[in-house]
């Protein structure tokens, strides 16, 4: 079931992938995607006086929230809107935010208001965009990581900070919009997706039910690249998952020149003999650089030979004993953060450059979700060449480039035609689960099917950590 509300440019089906997953829009978001074929939607009842009923599925991000305003007398997605999470300010990371709502009970209902104001702002959006009254809305789905889950729900999630990371609750919840300060139509009700465990929450429920991986045959692996990382791998219907935190690295954040993929943000970055070549969002002035940029850049400084394997940018000195071209050893200096590249000369403001600690920092996320999938893939007793597929899933994976992000060895060196993107499947799951009864039962299911393993607690864990975070010579 292919969704009408936005043009796609990859020209109807992928011949590669067989999923459509990229429109093209003004702000480059990441929008909702695909309903696999087979989804077969409970249809919400007309109402009485002829207007439509309206539903909002909403994926809580620890970056970004998104929100999907559904037609669901007609089945038909409406619009999509995303915002930074508000609570960023007080930790761009889960962990930040758990300590920061451990200090005072007032920290916490501060955290649970910004993301409830968050969505309302999101279907004032709507309202003003389509003239939808609030008492439309008789439906909301929520998806996120747990935290992200405790928190919208006004529930500590200090038992997230320690071992055992047990979560306050992990079946699904339902509520009242009243009841959770939304507003929306009086008696409508919203549902929150289940948890798996204390860091693999529902946002990878979402995944696991819009992929469909659990009915696919063979070895694939689905990954939900954000801050927090989460990974699925199944055989022939057998799942197990786990959360590694990958960190904000790519989605913008801790990176010196870092920032959310909108207008002016380097999202490619070449290097053709002496040139640097990046690509801008909207082709304008770059003020920055987003996820995708800085894997490419990563990527194309390793081929340069201006990163070794280690992670350490060489000084321009070096660069030209090695016979890096002058012309890119020109772009190697020593800045406050240690040396830098220089992806972008600005004549009236800052060069837009790459810092080692941004290097440290990709080495860090990388290391840790690769880490996460080797241990997974021994739990499960499989190999890496029998890997048949491996699903990218999230904002960033969506628009990252397959051979960069296999060059600095964030996942198992397999076949480029191996790897799709699948988008914001967390969020097609949460519409899944808006538009069929059916589909949020079956997505508790699969919640108490999946076998999950606290990476934390693993023994080997650390130790393919700290290989993986080495780039592949």
């Amino acid at each position: 079931m292919w969704l009408e509300s936005q043009t796609c440019i990859g020209g109807g089906r992928c011949h590669e992938c067989g999923r459509c997953n990229r429109y093209e829009t003004t702000n480059r978001k990441s929008k909702l995607l695909f309903l696999p074929d087979d989804f077969n939607p409970q249809q919400e009842p007309a109402q009485t006086d002829g207007r439509s009923k309206y539903g909002v599925a909403f994926d809580i991000g620890t970056t970004t929230v998104v929100g999907m305003l559904w037609d669901l007398t007609n089945t038909r997605l409406v619009d999509v809107t995303s915002r930074t999470n508000p609570q960023s300010t007080y930790g761009a990371d889960v962990i930040s935010r758990i300590t920061y709502s451990m200090e005072s009970q007032e920290h916490l209902m501060l955290l649970r208001d910004k993301v409830r104001t968050c969505l309302n702002e999101m279907i004032a959006e709507f309202h003003t965009r389509h003239l939808i009254e609030p008492a439309d809305i008789f439906k909301a789905t929520v998806v996120g990581n747990t935290t992200m889950s405790h928190l919208f729900l006004g529930l500590s999630p200090s038992t997230l900070a320690l071992a055992p990371f047990e979560p306050a609750f992990s079946g699904p919840v339902e509520k009242s919009a009243v009841e959770l300060g939304l507003t929306m139509n009086e008696a409508a009700k919203v549902y929150v997706l289940p948890n798996i465990a204390g860091h693999v929450g529902s946002d990878i429920v979402g995944v696991i039910l819009a992929s469909g991986i659990q009915e696919l045959s063979g070895v694939r692996l689905a990954i939900d690249i954000g801050t927090n990382g989460e990974i699925v791998l199944s055989d022939n219907g057998r799942m197990l998952v786990c959360s590694t935190a990958a960190g904000p690295a790519f989605e913008g954040a801790r990176i010196y020149q870092g920032m959310r993929a909108a207008k002016g943000s380097i999202e490619g970055v070449s290097i053709e003999e002496e040139n640097v070549i990046i690509k801008v969002i909207e082709n304008t002035e770059p003020i920055g650089i987003c996820g995708s940029g800085l894997i490419d850049a990563v990527a194309v400084m390793l081929d340069a030979g201006i990163i070794n394997y280690k992670g350490n940018i060489l000084s321009g000195e070096d660069a030209v004993k090695q016979g890096i071209h002058s012309e890119l050893a020109e772009r190697l200096r020593k800045g406050k953060n240690g040396n830098e590249f220089v992806l972008a000369w600005k004549e009236a403001e800052e060069d837009i450059v790459i810092t080692q600690k941004d290097i440290r920092e990709v080495q860090l996320a990388k290391g840790a979700v690769y880490g996460g999938i080797i241990i997974l893939m021994q739990c499960l007793g499989v190999s890496l060449s029998q890997l048949e597929e491996i699903m990218l899933a999230g904002a960033f994976g969506s628009y990252i480039n397959k051979k960069s992000i296999l060059r600095i060895g964030m996942l198992p060196n397999v076949e480029e035609n191996k790897i799709s993107h699948i988008g914001n499947a967390a969020g097609v799951g949460a519409c899944m689960a808006l538009l069929s009864e059916t589909e949020r039962i079956k997505a508790y299911v699969q919640s108490e099917d999946a076998e999950h393993i606290e990476l934390a607690l693993h023994p080997d864990f650390q130790r393919e950590y700290i290989n993986a975070m080495y780039f592949p010579k």
